[in-house]
């Protein structure tokens, strides 16, 4: 398999047909403990999962009769339509390292509607010290999409997909992917679909707001004191519009 690069990446303009690593290419041991999604301007929680979170909208994509490696880096989302309505959103993605320093730790995400190309981002992490256990908190600012392309996403569950790979350095150590439905929500409620979801979390949120920070990815070393602020570059500066002109002709 031929050594992909994040320019490689970068230049993709539909879903790769194949995962472009193995498994095993995860050296670091780099294992993802739990995710969150949220809207970043009220802090409402939109998704969550984790090992001890039972993940709510959410299933692997596995066939137990001819499982191989790749089953478990299938996933599908079932989310709010808010997600890809909502100008900013916000992750926080817990993850741990094994016994080896990670340097230059990058993830590139490529979001697309059927072949289309709607959106890109990448993050840069940066430096991460053996052993430890980190919060990569990250924002999105997303580009306005029309409300028929919208409507087309939520009338086509599973149509939206991503990739999303991760680099140490230029290095390619792991390749997931992503399938999205979502739920259309009633304009005229105040409530949405994952405020009854995450009534727990969400309750009393929904009057403050986040500072606009969509061109950087939060990033924080929970095993200490030490804090971290990362570059990320959304690309469509270099791409052109993504959402109301050429991109949808």
């Amino acid at each position: 398999m031929a050594s992909i690069t994040p320019a490689d990446v970068l230049a993709f303009r539909k879903p790769s047909e194949t995962f472009l690593c193995p498994v095993s290419a995860n050296t670091y041991n780099i294992e993802f403990l739990s995710f969150v999604i949220s809207d970043y301007e009220t802090k409402k929680t939109i998704f969550e999962v984790g090992k001890d979170i039972p993940p709510v909208g959410m299933e692997m994509d596995v066939d137990f009769s001819s499982m191989d490696e790749n089953s478990f880096r299938r996933i599908k989302y079932t989310l709010s339509e808010d997600f890809v309505r909502l100008p900013l959103v916000g992750t926080s993605l817990v993850f741990s390292v094994g016994d080896d320093p990670l340097p230059e730790f990058r993830m590139i995400e490529r979001h697309y509607f059927r072949t289309k190309l709607v959106k890109s981002f990448d993050f840069t992490f940066g430096f991460c010290i053996p052993g430890s256990t980190n919060t990569w908190d990250s924002v999105y600012a997303l580009p306005p999409l029309e409300d028929d392309m919208i409507q087309d996403m939520v009338n086509s569950p599973f149509e939206t997909t991503s990739d999303s790979f991760y680099f140490v350095g230029d290095k390619l150590v792991m390749h997931n992917k992503a399938s999205y439905r979502f739920l259309p929500e009633d304009r005229s409620q105040e409530k949405r679909s994952y405020d009854i979801t995450y009534e727990h979390k969400n309750a009393g949120l929904g009057g403050s707001k986040g500072t606009p920070g969509g061109d950087v990815a939060q990033a924080k070393l929970t095993d200490g004191d030490e804090e971290k602020q990362a570059d990320s570059k959304n690309d469509s500066d270099d791409e052109g519009p993504w959402s109301k002109n050429s991109d949808y002709d």
